[in-house]
Order: C-alpha cells, then structure tokens, then sequence
C-alpha cells in the first residue's frame, strides 16, 4: 500500500501508509525539508536522512524509489536475522511545547476571543513492520531551543518557531510537516492582552491525519484572567470540521493535570 506521489503543495496524500521493500530496493521520502533514504538487504535496513535550510523549499511531499543510497555522514545500520518487508512513517508531536512569535503583534480586547489556526513541524517516526520495530525518530524540521518563563529558576525548556498566527482557516498553507492546531484566546481580564510570543502544549495533544494529507491536532482552549504566571489551559472536545476521531494517527505523550494549567504567555515580552 504506498500513497500518492506528489509534488504539488495543494494535492498531498497520506505518507504514513506502509510501503514494502524488495531486497536491495532503496526509496527516497521527502516529507517538507525532511529528506529520507532507506534500503532493505537481506539481514540489515540501512538509513540516512538530511534536512533542507529555511531558504530551500518546505512544501514538497514526494515518496519514490531511488536508484542508490547516497552517501550520508549520519547512514545508519540496522541489523536484522532477517529482514523485514515493509516500513511504514508515523507523524509524532514534539515533546516539548513549542514557543511561537508571531510576525505582528496580537491585541485581543478585555471580554473578547479570537481563534488563531498555528502550525508547528511534526517528528517523524521510522518503523519497520512484521514484526514492528522503531528504528528512529527524526524531527522534519530544524528549531532551535528557547527557555520560556520569567526567570532562569521559573519556566521550561521548549522548542522555537516563527508563525503567521492566521486567523483564516483558509489562509493555511497545505505542508506535510505541519501539524496545525486551532487555539482559542480567551481574554478575561479587564486589561488588554497583547502577545507577540505564544507556547503550544503540544505534548499534551493528540494528533490527528487527514486524507488529504494535512495534520491537525486537538483544538485548545486559552483562557487569560490577568495573570501572566500561569493560563488556564483546556482541550476543546469539538474537533475541527473535517477532523474525526477515526483519523488520530499518535496519542498525547503526555496527560493534562486536573487544574489544567499552563504557562502560555509568560515571558512574551522578554526576547
């Protein structure tokens, strides 16, 4: 079973789907920058991967036999009795919340709401089937680390991204990389809200893959009282339209505590 191949940012397919390896076949996966090459021998899977700049093009989705391995500084080895057939990727969520800044500042007025649509790159899971082995985990994109909190003693360690913080749903670019999550905004405070930087909890979300090959996650709801420590944080229980709960591809990685809170706008005005 292998998916469609394409290079067309408005036509993807699923690339989570099994394919299955002849002995000596290689296959070349291209999943937005990510760049990743596989080949099955008898007793071994050999695997190596690059990934593009920010400059060269994030879009593509392309899934296609290759005619040799190349030669890749990070190729690695896995040796089997025998090998198995098929391997199959798997779209993951970080394991870190993900520190957006937004390319223009956010003001949300006291007793108002918005919905923002904000994507953030995808790890990828490299499985081999029958039986079922986890050979890497690969993350599709290259971020950088950010400490978020008010201090050095308070806070956590997350990952750092760039975001349009679109406000359309129809405005968001098809990316196979990117899982889009639908973030509510709650400002209940008597103050205005201003953000330029925003934390995702993307580990506690799970993810959830169309067939038109986009990823979205849980929707999540943020609610600000006036205290930037901490934000009550809740998952919406109404997927978004068009995502079902037969189309969850990986489960949270990790549970939300009962008082459901989260830090999501401390430090936003420290860069």
């Amino acid at each position: 079973m292998q998916p469609q191949h394409s290079n067309n940012t408005t036509a993807l397919a699923p690339w989570w789907l099994p394919i299955a390896l002849t002995n000596g076949q290689c296959w070349q996966y291209t999943v937005g920058p990510l760049i990743l090459f596989l080949q099955r021998l008898p007793t071994e899977w050999l695997l190596g991967y690059t990934i593009q700049s920010e400059q060269e093009e994030r879009y593509q989705l392309a899934s296609q036999q290759a005619e040799r391995l190349p030669q890749l500084d990070n190729l690695q080895r896995f040796v089997f009795r025998e090998s198995p057939a098929q391997f199959c990727l798997t779209p993951k969520l970080l394991d870190r919340p993900v520190v957006v800044k937004t390319r223009t500042k956010i003001s949300i007025p006291p007793a108002q709401q918005a919905v923002f649509y904000i994507s953030s790159p995808v790890m990828v899971e490299v499985n081999v089937l029958q039986p079922q082995c986890n050979l890497t985990n690969i993350s599709s994109q290259r971020l950088s680390d950010t400490w978020f909190g008010p201090s050095t003693l308070h806070g956590e360690l997350c990952y750092a991204d760039k975001t349009q913080a679109r406000h359309n749903r129809q405005e968001i670019p098809a990316r196979p990389h990117r899982a889009v999550t639908a973030i509510t905004i709650e400002n209940n405070a008597d103050t205005m809200l201003e953000l330029d930087k925003l934390s995702i909890p993307v580990p506690y979300l799970a993810l959830y893959g169309l067939h038109d090959g986009t990823l979205w996650t849980d929707p999540i709801t943020l609610q600000h009282d006036g205290n930037l420590a901490l934000t009550r944080f809740k998952i919406t229980k109404q997927l978004p339209a068009g995502v079902t709960a037969a189309a969850r591809v990986a489960e949270p990685r990790q549970h939300i505590e009962k008082q459901g809170l989260f830090r999501a706008f401390t430090g936003m005005f420290n860069d």
